[in-house]
């Protein structure tokens, strides 16, 4: 009787699991954000690749807003033979603060091809005001 021992995927495995998975996991925060400022408004854009929207949960208290939720594998045919397997299910969580109040019941979310788009307006008091100069 022969036993096969595949080697260099079974290390490849385990180095993966023990090691790379979560050292890639600290190197990176995911999901990648921009943030833009606008006079009225704060617009955060979130790169959501493979995410539903029913998989994301987005809150926001004490100026915090957080982005969570699962992004999950692809689901491989039983009858497929798999050459690479990087795609993972994956948690993730993302806060990051806003510097100025925000109008809480106007705020909106809306995921588009892969794009999480959330638009956080400002409150009134946290907008810019205009100061008339009087000359004396």
């Amino acid at each position: 009787m022969m036993l096969r021992f595949d080697f260099p995927r079974t290390f490849n495995d385990l180095l993966e699991d023990t090691i790379t998975t979560d050292f890639v996991s600290t190197a990176k925060s995911f999901p990648t954000m921009d943030i833009a400022e606008y006079q009225s408004e704060y617009v955060v854009i979130a790169e959501m690749p493979g995410v539903k929207k029913e998989d994301v949960k987005i809150t926001f208290e004490k100026s915090l807003l957080t982005v969570q939720g699962q992004r999950k594998s692809f689901e491989i045919p039983q009858d497929a033979r798999v050459l690479l397997n990087e795609m993972r299910v994956r948690d993730f969580s993302r806060s990051i603060r806003i510097p100025v109040e925000v109008d809480v019941n106007d705020l909106s979310a809306e995921l588009e091809n892969g794009m999480l788009r959330i638009v956080l307006p400002k409150a009134e008091e946290a907008k810019p005001k205009q100061i008339e100069v009087k000359v004396k």
